[in-house]
């Protein structure tokens, strides 16, 4: 139309790519045979991942001024105590592994590759939560839920990092809508889980915490799609092909017609 326009003919030798009929923001093509695997697994990992998270920030206060001591530890009474300033410092340098896993998770992406890292963060945030079944120390609880926010925080960031790597332009915001979604649910979870189990019995919170990081280690290695350095289109592949086809067509006919 553009040449038209002006007045001018295309060259022989060029190829148009229409894409008007391409279906934009649909959430059937993030389900499609090309892209199934990878939103189902991604959505699994946010769910669990951000699951444990929510669930390690709501949980920590309670363990730490009710005297929680492993799964095989006794159901605490309720009462309604204030922190005392020794466990807000032990919150506070739990809390600071979030910081340091956004340095940690964003450079095991990018020097390891995102499979590496999936793999990794995801593991060894498993074999720590199992450490929560045994009865510890103080500090040595503290230094196992500095590991598994660590491990969940920089496992997240690569989530973060592989996401809009993955989709196509024309669906890659109702992907990422779609991924955090089922995130948010597992927020949800976490945070209103955490507190209801705790004060049925412990060993259920401990069960919640690796259920959901089994969850991730098992979708992690599932995962077999490296997105490092990968090229990002704007569309399907299918859509270019069907595009691409029925773009010759169209010149074919045209010549045909002259």
């Amino acid at each position: 139309r553009i040449a038209q326009m002006n007045r001018v003919e295309l060259p022989g030798c060029l190829d148009v790519v229409v894409h008007e009929s391409q279906d934009l923001g649909s959430i059937s093509a993030l389900f499609s045979k090309q892209y199934r695997k990878e939103t189902i697994l991604l959505s699994l990992i946010f769910f669990s991942n951000l699951l444990v998270i929510f669930a390690v920030i709501m949980f920590v206060p309670l363990a730490l001024y009710s005297g929680f001591c492993g799964g095989d530890g006794k159901t605490p009474e309720h009462q309604c105590l204030e922190v005392k300033q020794e466990s807000l410092v032990l919150l506070s340098v739990i809390t600071f592994s979030a910081v340091l896993a956004v340095f940690i998770g964003y450079g095991t992406a990018v020097k390891c590759g995102r499979n590496i890292a999936f793999k990794f963060f995801s593991t060894f945030g498993f074999i720590t939560s199992l450490f929560l079944f045994k009865c510890f120390s103080t500090m040595t609880t503290v230094a196992i839920f500095f590991i598994i926010k660590l491990c969940t925080t920089s496992l997240n960031m690569v989530c973060v990092i592989v996401l809009p790597e993955i989709y196509p332009t024309s669906f890659r915001n109702m992907a990422v809508g779609v991924v955090n979604g089922a995130g948010k649910v597992g927020m949800v979870v976490g945070s209103g889980a955490v507190y209801a189990l705790y004060y049925y019995t412990p060993l259920a919170v401990v069960f919640l915490f690796s259920g959901a990081a089994l969850v991730a280690m098992t979708a992690s290695w599932i995962w077999d799609k490296e997105t490092t350095m990968l090229l990002i289109s704007d569309v399907r592949d299918q859509d270019i092909t069907e595009g691409q086809t029925d773009s010759l067509d169209e010149v074919d006919s045209g010549r045909s017609s002259r």
